[in-house]
């Protein structure tokens, strides 16, 4: 198994401890060319989102991960690129708005446990 794929599965892990919702982990190597995972989560409030934003910059700095960027973290979408992980934390009426999970349906799920 790929370090970034378990990487990403201690992220989703901790997104579902924290209570996200409808949480996708998805690989885009073979329909996209310059981007390899997403993991898509909604949240239920602004509060909400920040406190699962913090949680998963928790664990893959842990692991080693760097976060690109400075995330704008008073939205409805919060963006955490890790360069091969980009992982988007939505309210549901963003999530639903921005539809990522039709704009990369040709994309495979990595399965995790659903604990």
């Amino acid at each position: 198994m790929s370090d970034v794929i378990s990487a990403g599965k201690n992220a989703v892990s901790v997104l579902l401890e924290k209570k996200g919702e409808d949480v996708k982990f998805l690989d885009l190597r073979k329909v996209n060319s310059y981007l390899d995972y997403f993991i898509i989560v909604t949240g239920s409030s602004k509060m909400h989102l920040r406190s699962l934003s913090r949680s998963v910059q928790k664990v893959l700095y842990n692991e080693g991960y760097g976060l690109r960027g400075k995330p704008e973290f008073e939205t409805e979408w919060i963006v955490l690129d890790y360069g091969e992980l980009i992982i988007h934390i939505f309210s549901s009426e963003s999530r639903s708005y921005y539809d990522l999970e039709r704009l990369w349906a040709d994309a495979e799920e990595i399965e995790y446990d659903r604990k």
